[in-house]
Order: structure tokens, then C-alpha cells, then sequence
């Protein structure tokens, strides 16, 4: 008798607790998702659940602290420079969602960076001519310029030239080469990098040979639910204050 009502009161319990999750999980699906970090309990929710499904599915790539990986061209998810959109939670659930060039259709992959050294440097458009390896340099003496770095002035001058016409980059970096979040072409004026130290041999290679990050579509592996958890935890990962709870 001792024995069924024991197990009686646990199922009770473990109804009980699962009725608790449920509604959380209901609560936290129904909320704008970019309202969340100004409710102190949603948040609190979803960080204690979405960081050991970041550590299980995303830290093999962008490390367990965000901190990314250069040498694999992996963003830093910790530093508030975001590549696809503003860091808002709707924008980084989108990206855990689809994936960036991941051949889902709602994936973000208008931005593939042409390889300039090569006989045909973009296979989507053809208007795209290759560069000499002086107009490369040159195009690096413009980076460091825009950066506030030490720079060749002649070749900065002539990679200005570059960078505004023949050379076409401003159609995704923007002319004042700040890029476009709402395509995900990275602002090169700041000195984050995505791929290398920042050298110039480094910024040679992206030139001369482009750059085309993946990220992989979560949505048929992760649960509703799940991915929200997830993006929030990227989001704070940038905002240390929003673990705390509140507006942020």
C-alpha cells in the first residue's frame, strides 16, 4: 500500500512538473521572441535550457564561449558584431532556424565573396572581372586605410578606385565599405575579422581567393521550442547584463 502511494504522489509530482514545463515552453513560444530579455523569468527559462544545446549542438564550431575561430572563417557570437542582421533574438533564431548557405530555401546566402585571383571569380556573375596581384595589394592598402591603419597612400588611393568601380565591391560592402547586415557582407573598416589575423597576407588570401562560411539549417533537427532557447543564449552571450534578467 506504502508502495503504490509513493508511486501515486511521484507521478503526481512528475505530472505536476511537466505541466510547469509545458507552460513555460508555451509562454516562451507565444513571446515576441525580441521581448524575452526584458522578462526576467522567460529569460532565466530559456538560458538554463538553450546553453547545453548551444554546447551540444553549436560549440563544436563557434566554441563553448562564442568566441569563434578564425582560422575556419567561424564568427565570434560574444563580441555584438553581427554579420546577418542586428543581434536582435527574431534575427539569430533566423540563422538557427535555416542556416546560412545551408540549400534550405529561407537560408540567408545572397553574400558569397568573389575569388579575384581566379580566370572566373564569381559563378554567379559573370560581370565580375579577375583582379592583377598589384590591384589586390592595392585593394589591402584601401582596407587599411578605411581601418586607420598604416597605408601605402598611392596604393590606397588607387584601391579606392578600385573598390568603387572595376573592382565592384561596394555592390555588397556598401561605398563607405561598412557592409550590409541584411545580406550578411561584413563591415571592413572595424578590424573584425571573420577569416585570418587581419594581416595583409590574410586579407590578400580572401581576396584572391573569396570566402563562403556555412552554417547548418537547425529546424528539422531541433525543436520549436529548442531553437528559441538557443537563440536567446547566443544573445546573451554579447550582453552579460542579459543573464540577469531585464531590459538590456
Amino acid at each position: 500500500m506504502r508502495i503504490t502511494l509513493l508511486l501515486a504522489a511521484t507521478a503526481c509530482i512528475m505530472a505536476a512538473v511537466l505541466l510547469c514545463l509545458s507552460g513555460r515552453e508555451s509562454r516562451l513560444l507565444r513571446a515576441d521572441p525580441d521581448s524575452i530579455p526584458g522578462n526576467a523569468a522567460l529569460m532565466a527559462f530559456a538560458l538554463s535550457r538553450g546553453e547545453p544545446l548551444f554546447q551540444m549542438h553549436c560549440a563544436a564550431c563557434h566554441g563553448t564561449q562564442g568566441q569563434g575561430d578564425t582560422g575556419r572563417g567561424v564568427p565570434a557570437l560574444n563580441d555584438g558584431d553581427w554579420l546577418y542582421g542586428t543581434g536582435a533574438v527574431s534575427d539569430i533564431e533566423q540563422v538557427v532556424k535555416y542556416g546560412i548557405r545551408s540549400y534550405h530555401p529561407r537560408a540567408w546566402n545572397l553574400a558569397i565573396m568573389p575569388a579575384y585571383a581566379t580566370p572566373r571569380p564569381s559563378a554567379r556573375d559573370s560581370r565580375i572581372q579577375s583582379l592583377s596581384p598589384q590591384s589586390i595589394r592595392d585593394l589591402v592598402e584601401f582596407l587599411f586605410r578605411a581601418q586607420g591603419r598604416t597605408a601605402d597612400a598611392a596604393g590606397a588611393a588607387r584601391g579606392a578606385i578600385l573598390f568603387a568601380g572595376a573592382g565592384g565591391c561596394y555592390d555588397c560592402h556598401a561605398m563607405d565599405a561598412k557592409g550590409d547586415s541584411a545580406i550578411g557582407a561584413p563591415d571592413l573598416t572595424d578590424r573584425i575579422t571573420l577569416w585570418g589575423d587581419g594581416s595583409r597576407e590574410s586579407l590578400s588570401m580572401s581576396i584572391a581567393y573569396g570566402r563562403r562560411g556555412l552554417c547548418p539549417a537547425w529546424v528539422t533537427r531541433i525543436d520549436p521550442v529548442g531553437i528559441r532557447e538557443v537563440a536567446v543564449f547566443v544573445y546573451s552571450l554579447s550582453r552579460p547584463r542579459s543573464r540577469r534578467g531585464g531590459a538590456v
